[in-house]
């Protein structure tokens, strides 16, 4: 392995670990919250992540069902190398599929091929626009993965729309300040949000994550779910709620 790459448990107690390079994107709670919101159930058997990065996401939701296979799309070679040992070591060759590529390039291809459609995509998407303010000294792989620079919000539903089922499932997690961005491109496609979790640090704090789920091609209305504090009011407690304990390892599906 190189130099610059560290092994990490992927979750707590989960049994599956993954390699992260430390000057690219590294999964964090946005990644285990994601994949534990992301709907698995009967109808949902192929699912389609966007910018894998690691394969971290994919990983995790995978141990939820064996039933499920993932194909992962990723335009960064390196970040590929990675999620392809990743995907190696955890034992999941049978269930994740990588692919290298730009999403919209592959949306475009796999539509006018007619492949199979997909039942649900899942996607932990570039939170900032380009014309945000960039940190200095950040490396160009995590700037794409960061940034809008080759995929943005719209590009993501315009691209999902051709390749979901109807009343197909469609997840992201994303700043609080993007929310109307989402909604507005959900609705130009055809997407319908359902479910909207907050993500608050504290209970006495503003939210800094927000999940939401739609489906396409679906019928007006949204759920606001109850919302996850990640850690204790207490600002000199500096570890996880009991709640956010429980579901920071793949919880396991129920559907046959």
């Amino acid at each position: 392995m190189k130099d610059n790459w560290v092994k990490n448990s992927l979750g707590y107690e989960s049994g599956i670990y993954i390699y992260q390079d430390k000057n690219m994107f590294n999964y964090s709670v946005d990644t285990i919250l994601l994949g534990n919101f992301v709907t698995i159930n009967r109808n949902v058997k192929k699912i389609l992540e966007i910018g894998t990065n690691n394969a971290a996401l994919s990983i995790f939701v995978s141990e939820r069902s064996d039933k499920i296979i993932i194909d992962a799309v990723e335009i960064q070679k390196k970040a590929v190398e990675i999620a392809q040992v990743n995907v190696d070591i955890n034992k999941k060759n049978n269930q994740i599929f990588l692919f290298n590529q730009d999403f919209n390039i592959f949306a475009k291809d796999h539509a006018k091929n007619q492949k199979p459609k997909y039942d649900s995509i899942i996607c932990n998407p570039p939170f900032y626009k380009i014309d945000s303010k960039i940190k200095t000294g950040i490396s160009e792989e995590m700037m794409i993965a960061t940034h809008e620079f080759k995929l943005n919000i719209d590009q993501i539903f315009e691209g999902s729309s051709k390749i979901i089922e109807q009343k197909g499932y469609i997840s992201l997690v994303i700043p609080p300040e993007r929310l109307v961005d989402v909604f507005v491109s959900m609705r130009k496609y055809k997407f319908e949000p359902k479910r909207v979790k907050m993500i608050f640090p504290r209970e006495n704090q503003r939210p800094n994550l927000a999940l939401v789920e739609g489906r396409f091609q679906s019928g007006w209305g949204t759920i606001f779910e109850e919302n996850i504090y990640l850690h204790p009011e207490d600002k000199n407690v500096h570890k996880y709620t009991d709640e956010v304990f429980e579901i920071y390892k793949p919880i396991k599906s129920k559907d046959k």
